[in-house]
């Protein structure tokens, strides 16, 4: 712009110029035709000087032109420079735009991995505990066994837990819970003692739990127990975490559970294998419970009723180890051969009732609670639990304490013994007795617990006793006292 604009400028003063060079030659050449003529009349002259006139008007106007051509070069000039004073400006301005927009997309993937980073939360807690067990034995077999006391047992043992709680959507959250411990299904205790050697550790839950109405959710994978338990009852071990699928129903006065629990997968690819065994019917437990929460007392009071299927259970053995915790069996073999395997002599369909009622007591929670459950699959004789109880106070809050006591009482099939408390009456059904307990709270996330059992276990059916280990041979008389201790330092992050 600024060339084109000095070159319109250049052709302006060639035509003023050529314009005076013109008006110069008319005048020589009027000069000459008057001296050739030897004289000139007043109309050559008035001729000539009216030219002269045209000519110099023309210029006046040219210069003026030009004038103007200049003052309009100098503007686009300025224009020109400040067109490139912006442009660089703006190229600046860019650069530096690129340089933030980089921060800021820095900035905001810290932001979203900070946003994921509060939808997850660590919990845990460890337990030290140490355990004192006074228990008889049986000594000797056949008709010359008797009754004695075994050895005092006492021992330390550790358990740990740690994992993650997601909020996967608005909708779906989802939990993850490693716990020392193999694979016993009822506890994750690690016993010391054994020359400092390394603990097992695995997964204690895996999870998710989709919110899919209102006061509906459905939980998949290996969770904790989604149907209610009063109290302190034991007919369920705290830490044994079912695996399948239930759909819980939680809104006003109902709540409720239905589920469908894993047992084993039993697959044989051949499909002759005895009718005894059923190798390709997987045993599972499938049942619901309904319930109904109302306010009485100044409290909340709750009642249940639960019922479940333990399906291909009866001549099966969904029991971890060969062990069936108390539940009646008798011993087969698959194959002559083969080591003889505990099966389930009974079907186990069990009703359960649950009633506990809240309130406040000594300006403290109070609760007392019953549960009861029958099996009322047939031909079964020993078949009805209940568990009553009282529970004062609760060691949470620093200071705070709390104390209960409770009685239980299991009939041997009562119950699926894989499913019941592994420290009562050692773990297996055919027991009863009381159980105290006791917690303080000094700090928060800190408690310390006493639990002490006073049980009696064979209560129903006398200790089974033989040689071979295989079928039992002789009834040895009374059940066996069977008392436990536990002294627990509780600590929760």
């Amino acid at each position: 712009m600024h060339v084109a604009t000095t070159e319109r400028g250049f052709i302006v003063r060639k035509t003023v110029l050529a314009a005076a060079v013109a008006a110069a030659l008319t005048l020589a050449a009027a000069d000459a035709s008057a001296q050739a003529k030897g004289t000139a009349t007043k109309a050559d002259v008035q001729a000539v000087q009216a030219q002269m006139q045209a000519l110099a008007d023309r210029l006046g106007k040219l210069e003026a032109a030009n004038a103007a051509l200049q003052s309009e070069n100098a503007e686009l000039k300025s224009l020109v420079d400040r067109r490139d004073a912006e442009t660089d400006y703006l190229k600046a301005q860019t650069r530096d735009l690129r340089e933030e927009s980089a921060v800021a997309n820095n900035e905001i993937s810290k932001v979203k991995g900070a946003d994921w980073a509060t939808r997850i939360k660590a919990r845990g807690d460890l337990r030290f505990r140490t355990e004192g067990i006074e228990t008889e034995r049986v000594v000797g077999s056949g008709a010359t066994a008797t009754v004695d006391d075994a050895a005092d047992r006492w021992r330390e043992r550790i358990r740990a837990r740690f994992g993650f709680d997601a909020t996967i959507t608005d909708h779906v959250k989802g939990t993850i819970l490693f716990a020392t411990g193999a694979d016993d299904p009822r506890s994750s205790n690690q016993t010391m003692g054994t020359v400092g050697s390394r603990k097992a550790i695995g997964v204690d839950m895996a999870y998710v739990d989709w919110t899919a109405l209102q006061g509906v959710n459905v939980v998949l994978g290996k969770q904790p127990w989604t149907i209610y338990r009063p109290g302190n009852s034991l007919f369920y071990d705290g830490d044994y975490n079912p695996e399948g699928i239930a759909v819980k129903y939680d809104r006003g006065m109902l709540f409720g559970t239905a589920y469908g629990w894993m047992l084993t997968e039993n697959y044989d690819s051949n499909p002759d294998n005895p009718d005894r065994s059923k190798p390709n019917y997987d045993s599972k437990v499938f049942g619901a419970q309904l319930g109904l929460k109302f306010p009485l007392f100044g409290g909340e009071t709750r009642i249940a009723a639960n019922y479940y299927d333990c399906v291909a259970c009866e001549n099966k053995s969904p029991l971890f180890n060969n062990n069936a915790n108390g539940n009646t069996t008798y011993a087969y073999k698959f194959t002559p051969t083969a080591t003889a395997t505990n099966m389930l002599a009974y079907d186990y369909n069990v009703v359960e009732l649950a009633a506990e009622m809240g309130m406040t007591l000594f300006n403290q929670p109070f609760s007392v609670w019953a549960d009861y459950a029958q099996n009322t699959a047939s031909d079964v004789e020993y078949d009805s639990a209940y568990a009553v109880g009282v529970s004062l106070g609760k060691a949470s809050n620093p200071k705070t304490w709390n104390a209960a006591f409770w009685y239980q009482d299991v009939d041997k099939d009562a119950l699926f013994a894989q499913f019941i408390d592994s420290d009562f009456a050692d773990g297996r059904t055919d027991g009863q007795g009381w159980v105290l307990r006791g917690a303080y709270a000094p700090v928060r996330n800190f408690n310390i617990q006493a639990t002490y059992f006073i049980n009696t276990i064979n209560k129903d059916v006398a200790v089974l006793n033989s040689a071979s280990g295989v079928v039992p041979a002789y009834h040895i008389g009374d059940d066996l006292n069977y008392d436990r201790l536990q002294l627990d330092l509780n600590y929760k992050f």
